[in-house]
């Protein structure tokens, strides 16, 4: 025979909230999330990542996707143009080779030029 155990009382039955009150309850926290480990998409070795980080290539593969960079020019002969303005007749140096040097203008008339061509063009609206 099993011994019987007395009666247990039915717990009270959960009290409705009332307006105004607020019920607290406590969460546990998220583990921190630390660097992950991601396979290169171009050369397949693996690299680590920041959470926040979001790169298919690894560092090294990345950089040789950039353009390359001018050097700059600290200490370095300018190679100059010489050139007589197509409108006003003024000799200049640009620091290019323009592409038809009878008919390049100097600084002054290219820019006093640009903007006419600005005030010409019909204005659009933005909405």
């Amino acid at each position: 025979m099993t011994p019987r155990l007395p009666a247990q009382p039915n717990p009270p039955p959960a009290e409705p909230a009332s307006p105004g009150v607020v019920k607290i309850q406590k969460r546990e926290a998220k583990p921190a999330v630390t660097t992950r480990e991601k396979v290169c998409a171009t050369c397949g070795r693996t690299f680590r990542l920041s959470p926040d980080e979001k790169f298919f290539n690894c560092p090294h593969c990345y950089k040789k996707t950039l353009p390359a960079r001018k050097p700059a020019r600290k200490n370095e002969a300018q190679i100059l143009t010489q050139i007589t303005c197509v409108e006003c007749g003024t000799q200049e140096y640009v620091d290019f080779v323009p592409t038809d040097p009878a008919a390049a203008f100097c600084a002054s008339c290219f820019s006093r030029r640009k903007r006419e061509l600005q005030a010409q063009k019909p204005h659009t609206e933005r909405r």
